[in-house]
């Protein structure tokens, strides 16, 4: 296989990674019957998209083992099949799950939006028009499922905007308790302006007393200081300013506590000794919540929209598990009547039982997170984004996994598209 075609099965990878984790509430949907033919029935998705089907399913595996990068479809046994099956099988539900969604929120996506995203997209992934056609011989997408995997990426990004965007102030109780708290952050110290000689033996330091006499003026102090001082004030005749912790105790302290105008010293800090005059003193100052009310707003606003997103995703999650039923051979974590036997020891027993989902008094662990349906291609040049294994089929993702990458935990709530995933083909 070339270059070109490699990269371009490898790159044209995971559309978002929209939703993280979820916690199952009452749904109150009963077990429907899964239509001869299907595999899988999710309820409440719009043109049949719901009703997954044997040749589906069949297409998907294929297409999940050829954009793993493995050279043949595995076999059952085999290391690899449980995972590519596992996979397949997740990517029809992405599709399943967020067609649903988008439908219930009204989000739609224009053909002008697809051709758009698509043209972006094969303008970054692949060099040539050859390299995108070589792909789609290859990885066992047609155009059409291109085209539906791109209008699928367009609804994942709008329905995160549609949710994030929901939320545009942030309360007053928020603000006045982030104030409250933070105080510090918009207060500033005291500060004292100083006139200073600093000298490494006493015989020096004493030797400036004498000179300067009880009461120098600012001149007579800057022309001792750049005689006798070893500090780096002593080019600016002494003048500094001191903070609190500036300058070692008991200097520093000393600095801190005298009056203004009086002429203090020597003090042994130290190995040097310390002469100094206060000359003005700026009390500390806490800046009023009203000028800051507009900053503490635009840096709280970021953290309630990504807790807008949080709740989302657990609705989500849980809905649309509870909506889905799967037959005995294709169960998965997401599946209304999947049990498994990975469980965590931390989950209540209950959580891995059949309709865990619809019992409200449960709160129990995502046992998966949700990304949304790959575009077609591997998933190698998104691993770095959305946390999961190079060169193997798309797994679920956990929350840990997405964190700090801005391109996929913004403030938006971790929104990632084609374009930003992998290098380009043919590198």
């Amino acid at each position: 296989m070339s270059g070109a075609r490699k990269s371009g099965l490898i790159v044209f990878g995971a559309i978002l990674v929209l939703l993280f984790a979820g916690i199952a509430f009452a749904q109150g949907i009963g077990n429907p019957t899964i239509e001869s033919g299907s595999i899988i029935t999710v309820e409440d998705v719009p043109d049949g998209r719901g009703d997954i089907t044997q040749e589906q399913y069949e297409t998907s595996f294929t297409q999940t083992w050829k954009r793993g990068g493995l050279q043949s479809a595995p076999k059952p046994g085999d290391a690899q099949y449980e995972e590519v099956k596992e996979a397949a099988i997740n990517d029809l539900l992405d599709q399943a799950w967020l067609s649903g969604q988008a439908e219930e929120m009204g989000v739609e996506a224009t053909e002008r939006e697809v051709s758009n995203e698509l043209a972006t997209i094969k303008k970054d992934q692949f060099p040539t028009e050859k390299a995108f056609n070589d792909f789609l011989k290859e990885s066992g997408f047609t155009m059409e499922e291109v085209q539906d995997r791109v209008r699928l990426q367009v609804l994942s990004r709008k329905i995160q905007e549609d949710i994030t965007n929901s939320v545009t102030e942030v309360p007053d109780s928020e603000i006045e308790n982030f104030y409250e708290g933070s105080k510090e952050s918009f207060t500033t110290p005291e500060t004292r302006d100083i006139r200073l000689i600093v000298t490494d033996k006493k015989a020096q330091a004493d030797k400036a007393i004498e000179e300067l006499g009880d009461d120098p003026s600012d001149e007579e102090f800057a022309k001792v200081a750049r005689q006798l001082s070893a500090h780096a004030s002593k080019t600016e005749g002494g003048k500094t300013v001191a903070t609190e912790g500036a300058f070692p105790d008991p200097a520093g302290t000393d600095i801190m506590e005298a009056e203004t105008g009086v002429l203090e010293g020597p003090v042994e800090a130290g190995d040097q000794f310390y002469v100094f005059r206060v000359t003005k003193v700026t009390p500390e100052e806490t800046k009023p919540i009203d000028e800051v009310r507009e900053q503490i707003r635009q840096q709280l606003l970021p953290t309630l929209q990504q807790q807008a997103m949080t709740d989302f995703v657990a609705d989500y999650n849980s809905k649309w598990t509870s909506r889905t039923f799967c037959k005995s051979d294709y169960t998965v974590p997401r599946c209304d009547n999947y049990e498994g036997d990975g469980r965590l020891e931390s989950a209540d027993p209950k959580c891995y039982q059949a309709g865990a989902g619809k019992n409200p008094a449960l709160s129990c662990p995502a046992p998966i997170a949700l990304a949304a349906p790959m575009a077609p291609g591997g998933n190698t040049g998104s691993a770095g984004v959305l946390g999961q294994t190079e060169n193997l089929p798309q797994r679920p993702v956990q929350p840990s996994d997405a964190k700090t990458d801005d391109a996929a935990a913004g403030a938006a709530g971790g929104a990632v598209d084609l374009s930003q995933l992998g290098a380009a083909a043919g590198q």
